[in-house]
Order: structure tokens, then sequence, then C-alpha cells
């Protein structure tokens, strides 16, 4: 299994298999899969993104993005308004989002999800990392401890009477 690192051009031409594989992890349906697509297609052209995919052979077994990110953007925004004003100095200011990191299921537990997670913050220019992970997604909870991640905040919904989500924090070496 290799990780390659994949440019906004790359891993568009990638984007119809990431979009099945992130469907069939999320059962999402038709709709809310080409929701999803253009979501992805939008965070392309987001300042540094940056990407890496998991291949054997051809196959994509998993993909990990992030961008730096800003005020102006759906989950800077949200971030924004549940987070303190200190935290949001300290946080906000300057950081990297990592958006997304999913491993297919036949791959997992061979340590791809971590390899892609260092290959993604590997060198970036951010003091600091964010993101968004499932409260109840204990393997996710577990990769992201291991590797210094802090709960910032422990009850962060995307909607009112939402699903509940952790924001992480990490501090990187730049």
């Amino acid at each position: 299994m290799r990780i390659v690192e994949a440019g906004p051009e790359a891993f568009a031409r990638r984007l119809p298999e990431i979009i099945r594989l992130y469907a069939a992890e999320y059962r999402l349906s038709p709709e809310a899969a080409r929701e999803r697509e253009e979501i992805m297609r939008r965070h392309l052209g987001r300042r540094r993104f940056s990407a890496y995919l998991a291949l054997e052979g051809d196959a994509l077994m998993g993909f990990a993005y992030g961008y730096a990110g800003g005020p102006g953007e759906y989950w800077y925004d949200l971030v924004y308004q549940a987070m303190p004003p200190a935290m949001r100095a300290e946080w906000l200011a300057e950081h990297f989002e990592f958006v997304e990191l999913l491993v297919a299921p036949g791959a997992r537990g061979q340590g791809l999800g971590g390899r892609l997670h260092d290959w993604l913050l590997k060198g970036r220019l951010e003091p600091v990392a964010l993101l968004t992970v499932r409260a109840g997604n204990a393997p996710a909870l577990s990769l992201y401890r291991k590797r210094g991640w802090e709960v910032l905040l422990d009850d962060f919904c995307f909607s009112p009477g939402g699903e509940r989500f952790f924001v992480m924090g990490k501090r990187l070496s730049v």
C-alpha cells in the first residue's frame, strides 16, 4: 500500500471513487452523496488545500484532506460562534482544518489511518490544526488522542438538536 500526495486536480480526478467510499461508509443517499461531492469540490479551491490518497495498485483504500481555514467559511463560522473569545484567539487565528480522514473497511487495522494523518500534517505552515469528530467514534478519537489532539469543545452540533461532535485541536511543529 502506498500513500501519494494529491493536489486539487488529482483529487478532483479521483473524486468519484472518494465519494463512493465516503457514501458507503456513511450510508448516504444518492442526493446526500451529490451534496457531499459539491462540498468537496468547493474545498479544492481553499487556501493551502492538501490531500493524500492511500492506494493498493490503483484502488483507493483511503484518503485524508484539509486546508487553511478562515472567516466566511461554513465550518469556521460555526466553530467561531461556539468557542469562547480566548479560545478563538489561540485556535482560530491561523489554523489547518483537518477535514476528512477515511480508510476503507478492508484496509483498517493496519495503521493506514495514522499514516494518512501524519502525511497530511507533515510540514504544515499553520501553528495549529482543528477537526470535528463524532463524539461516539471511538476508533477515530483513539487515533487522534494518540497523536496529540485535545478536545476543545465536547458538545458541538452542526445544527440544533443534531448529532454531538467534539472539536479537537493539535499544536503543530512549525
